[in-house]
């Protein structure tokens, strides 16, 4: 959240002429509601299954940039089928920057005050940190920021 996955997502794709798609906004799609209603009704472990079935179809998506959500990578298997399919970034954002982009207002699951915020980025950091290539969104544009994936993926 607040890294720039959307951002940077659509430059890239749009930059190596290949298709974006947000997970989440797929997820929200296929459900017809968003993805905070689907917590809200359902509870995350559907909320998850959803998602690791919604990879599982896009992974065999070739020449596409996909944008997973927050907590998509912190699943073992989402992971693994990330690693096999494609090349996996972590867009690194410090906390500090993140709380001046993404309102921590309860609107997003999962974030709901600054306490809770800072647990959770705390606790996916190890996770995001397995992803092979890392590129730091602190600074710079969502264009610098696809350049250098391209530049270092050598894409």
């Amino acid at each position: 959240m607040g890294a720039g996955k959307t951002a940077v997502g659509r430059r890239l794709a749009n930059k190596l002429g290949w298709t974006f798609i947000d997970l989440d906004e797929e997820i929200e799609r296929r459900e017809g509601r968003p993805i905070a209603d689907i917590f809200r009704q359902d509870g995350e472990p559907y909320f998850r299954n959803l998602e690791r079935l919604c990879l599982k179809d896009l992974s065999s998506s070739m020449q596409a940039v996909i944008a997973l959500g927050g907590g998509a990578f912190i699943d073992p298997e989402n992971r693994e089928l990330a690693e096999t399919t494609g090349l996996t970034v972590w867009l690194k954002v410090s906390f500090s920057k993140l709380v001046d982009r993404v309102r921590i207002d309860g609107t997003r699951p999962k974030f709901a005050d600054k306490v809770q915020a800072e647990c959770l980025y705390q606790t996916r950091e190890p996770f995001y940190a397995l992803a092979k290539l890392h590129v730091s969104t602190d600074e710079g544009t969502p264009e610098s920021a696809a350049e250098e994936i391209i530049c270092r993926a050598g894409l």
